[in-house]
């Protein structure tokens, strides 16, 4: 009973450490876009400055997942929780990565002149930072239903960037001046893209951890059947 009482008082470290991590990306993404909407560097830098953090709890957890998975042999449920939170951890780490590289673009947008952010671009943002917060709360209550529906939203970032992108190049083409923030733009659009498809990887673990259910790459196309 004590041995069973140490693995679940763990299995709780884990899971808050875990969530405490999330807190802090989703900050992290919260901050970088402000940046961009104020035209803030000095809150970009902050960004980028506060990802070792990110990092460092990305580490810890790992090793208590790593440590729990070789000492105490989970079964079932416990099993799933400690392999889709490892998995969940790096998904979380990466959006700080994003958040990071975001940062970095504000910061030279900031050295050009003005722009406006384009309606579509924030858009492209309102969606994906909803994946991410609902993927976490997600993970929290244990809802695969809500899950499954932050995968169906990826469709429409993928959508919105596709249309970014072809709206700057036909700016780009018809005005020389706007080549460069233009080109910021659409990488800004591209990390957000990627915030989305990690915030997607967030809920198929959910799934796989509430259900037993591995849904990743279901409905893909056969190689050679897709479009580029």
């Amino acid at each position: 009973m004590k041995t069973h009482s140490f693995f679940h008082r763990r299995m709780q470290d884990v899971r808050e450490d875990l969530l405490a991590m999330a807190g802090l990306v989703e900050t992290a993404v919260n901050d970088a876009y402000n940046a961009l909407l104020q035209r803030n560097p000095r809150l970009a830098k902050d960004v980028i400055n506060g990802d070792r953090r990110i990092d460092l709890m990305e580490n810890e957890i790992d090793e208590k997942s790593i440590t729990l998975l070789a000492t105490q042999q989970p079964v079932a449920i416990d099993l799933r929780f400690l392999a889709a939170t490892t998995k969940i951890c790096s998904f979380l780490e990466r959006v700080g990565d994003q958040a990071v590289n975001f940062s970095w673009r504000v910061i030279t947008l900031s050295e050009m002149e003005q722009v406006e952010v384009p309606d579509v671009l924030k858009r492209i943002y309102e969606i994906s930072h909803s994946m991410l917060h609902d993927s976490l709360d997600s993970f929290v209550n244990g809802d695969p239903d809500r899950a499954r529906s932050i995968i169906e939203r990826d469709d429409e970032v993928d959508k919105l960037t596709r249309r970014f992108l072809e709206d700057n190049i036909q700016s780009m083409t018809q005005e020389r001046k706007v080549v460069r923030s233009g080109v910021e733009m659409i990488l800004l659009s591209r990390h957000i893209e990627r915030i989305a498809d990690e915030a997607t990887n967030v809920a198929e673990e959910v799934v796989y951890l509430v259900e037993g259910e591995v849904i990743r790459h279901q409905g893909e196309s056969a190689p050679g059947n897709g479009t580029l």
